[in-house]
């Protein structure tokens, strides 16, 4: 269990005892209006918890919830056993809404997480469906997009970005390239070096990515990266020539994680570099091309780590190019 899931487990936890003891202390003779307001008010907090533990944990978190509460809530019950009939029908009234409570507030949450997973899957099927796409049409770069996804978030999550800023990094990591679709296949597919005037046309595919991109309000943040993901630490690089800090993080991760995949996989102008000769290839960059603390958090994850993501993303493919040839030279890293 995560960190975060015991944090909700304690919170879930303390307030049903906070209430039960709240409730438990408070006098409850009707005599004393205000407290016996006060006792009431306590005795329906008990929902409290119940709608906590539904939405974190859904059915099965919300009635084991509801059952703790019933074993705090009997002694109670048989301590201040009512000598009249009515008062112990709203006694086990109040343990029946505890139940009716639970069941319903965790089947409904259950059932809007996994809406929210099975839009979160198409979501991500219809992403990948177009990088693969992608991918397919520049045969040499195939499952370039998500290596570099993987590296990203894993390089993301070194240096303390989690949760959604992550997520974002992700997403722009595997859609950094889409703006090709607006460059045309005598220059995308050029064999040969590209002239000036192809240059130009080749280093717009960053404004196409975004315009294509920033038309989706989810997808608006990740935009934002791949507009900038060619820019360079020291202001050398396209579209706007932006320098330093002004870069946005996501795009200065993703920079150090697109060149390192690039170095290390197979290409028509180069063979694939080891991961030690590529980390150093890197390193070398640090203030110029890559901003230095990304960097810095680049080189300290270890470097069986990224050719375990290399192979996982590579594994379901038998015929992709070759990657990362065996690390002879790791020990000078």
């Amino acid at each position: 269990m995560s960190r975060w899931s015991n944090s909700r487990v304690a919170i879930t936890v303390a307030s049903l005892l906070l209430v039960t003891a709240a409730h438990w202390l408070t006098p409850s003779e009707s005599h004393s209006h205000a407290f016996h307001a006060v006792h009431v008010v306590l005795q329906k907090l008990h929902a409290l918890p119940i709608i906590l533990a539904a939405v974190w944990f859904g059915l099965g978190g919300a009635c084991a919830v509801a059952a703790l509460t019933t074993a705090l809530y009997t002694p109670y019950i048989l301590e201040m056993w009512p000598v009249e009939s009515g008062g112990r029908i709203d006694q086990f009234g109040e343990l029946a809404t505890v139940w009716i409570m639970a069941i319903l507030a965790g089947t409904l949450a259950t059932l809007q997480r996994r809406a929210l997973e099975h839009a979160a899957q198409m979501h991500e099927g219809a992403l990948t469906s177009l990088v693969n796409a992608l991918d397919a049409r520049e045969r040499n770069t195939r499952l370039h997009s998500q290596r570099v996804r993987a590296y990203a978030v894993r390089l993301a999550k070194q240096m303390g970005i989690r949760g959604s800023d992550a997520t974002i990094l992700g997403e722009a990591a595997l859609l950094h390239d889409v703006g090709k679709i607006g460059v045309p296949d005598s220059i995308l597919l050029k064999p040969g070096k590209l002239s000036d005037e192809e240059w130009t046309v080749m280093r717009r595919h960053p404004e196409f990515g975004f315009r294509i991109l920033a038309s989706v309000p989810r997808l608006g943040e990740a935009a934002r990266i791949v507009f900038a993901h060619h820019e360079r630490y020291d202001g050398t690089g396209y579209p706007n020539g932006l320098s330093g800090l002004s870069i946005p993080l996501g795009a200065r991760i993703f920079s150090v994680v697109d060149v390192f995949d690039a170095l290390t996989s197979d290409r028509p102008y180069h063979e694939a570099l080891s991961i030690g000769k590529a980390i150093r290839a890197i390193d070398e960059k640090a203030g110029s091309d890559f901003d230095p603390e990304v960097v810095r958090a680049f080189k300290s994850i270890p470097a069986f780590e990224w050719r375990l993501m290399a192979d996982s993303v590579n594994a379901p493919v038998t015929d992709n190019p070759r990657m990362c040839p065996p690390d002879t030279d790791q020990g000078s890293i």
